[in-house]
């Protein structure tokens, strides 16, 4: 007759044993962390077993590289490619930005990447050595930054601040 009532009791998660579970995690941890500091237990053998087991290996690589890879002499002919740039495509600044450069000087730097899209709206950006530059389409505005001071050109010329807003100054 026990079991006439079994099939209605509720069974348990196990939320209690994890608990417990997680106490005893926590506390051996932090006794070892404690033991570790106060009694300075040299933990380098732990170093030492996670190199023997290559879990530290960031150097070279024992095998080869895999999948395809072109004859040496064709990628020695080859420049390197500019990010967003065609091939033989060179990183240059358009008309706009050659003006932007003209007014703003040399703190343009020089460029290392091709302009391209970077919203369905039509807005550009152009990564520089010195910082990037960017067209608001919206805005008609071209502007570059160095990460905190900024230039834009505007209808009402060579606009120049500093600080985290991406957009010119009202006034």
């Amino acid at each position: 007759m026990s079991y006439a009532h079994r099939r209605f009791t509720k069974k348990r998660t196990g939320s209690a044993e994890l608990m417990y579970l997680f106490i005893v995690l926590v506390a051996g941890f932090g006794t070892a962390w404690w033991a570790g500091h106060k009694v300075g237990l040299d933990l380098s053998s732990v170093t030492v077993a996670a190199s023997i087991l290559g879990l530290t290996e960031t150097g070279r690589v024992s095998h080869g590289p895999a999948g395809y890879q072109p004859a040496a002499e064709v990628q020695a002919n080859q420049a390197p490619l500019a990010p967003y740039c065609q091939a033989g495509q060179t990183p240059t600044f358009a008309l706009a930005l050659q003006n932007l450069k003209q007014q703003a000087g040399d703190v343009l730097g020089t460029p290392v990447e091709c302009e391209h899209p970077v919203s369905p709206t039509g807005d550009t950006v152009q990564q520089t050595t010195t910082g990037l530059v960017a067209y608001t389409k919206l805005t008609n505005t071209l502007s570059f930054t160095d990460g905190w001071r900024h230039w834009a050109t505007t209808p009402r010329g060579l606009v120049a601040w500093e600080g985290t807003d991406s957009n010119p100054p009202a006034n």
